[in-house]
């Protein structure tokens, strides 16, 4: 397993602490092995605000908005900083943290193939009956990352 190069969507859940987890007991002991959180989020829309009443009551929304984006900025670094408290160096441990462009799936993809990783840690929530009529998120990239080395987390 020495010099994989391993993504791991992070959506700050108990199952992204569970991955980490896996990752930890996976490549703990390979420090070559290079580790990226990756999380793409919704962006707070641009609205001008100032002059007209009604849009003034919403400054405090798209504001608490970005405060929101700003935590889980936070949140994904103490992640990357659990990684390395666990043993990873520090320069092996990235995170990419930006503005989503496409679905969740694409946007993952798209980082797995920019990255030419070697594999990829997804973790799916079982009991979602959402998933039932809609192809999931982890399905869709297991489908088009057919390459890389899986890794589950249930």
């Amino acid at each position: 397993m020495d010099g994989h190069k391993i993504l791991v969507p992070y959506n700050f859940t108990s199952n992204d602490e569970k991955s980490i987890d896996l990752v930890i007991q996976t490549f703990g002991q390979h420090q070559d092995a290079e580790i990226t959180l990756f999380h793409s989020y919704i962006p707070v829309p641009d609205i001008d605000v100032s002059d007209k009443t009604v849009m003034s009551r919403m400054a405090g929304n798209l504001n608490y908005l970005r405060q929101k984006i700003n935590e889980l900025e936070v949140e994904i670094k103490k992640a990357k900083d659990r990684l390395v408290g666990a043993g990873f160096p520090n320069e092996k441990v990235n995170y990419v943290f930006k503005p989503q462009e496409k679905d969740t799936a694409q946007e993952i993809i798209e980082q797995a193939n920019k990255g030419k990783f070697t594999g990829i840690v997804l973790n799916r929530s079982p009991n979602n009956i959402r998933k039932f009529f809609t192809l999931s998120i982890s399905k869709k990239v297991i489908k088009a990352l057919k390459n890389l080395e899986l890794y589950m987390v249930a």
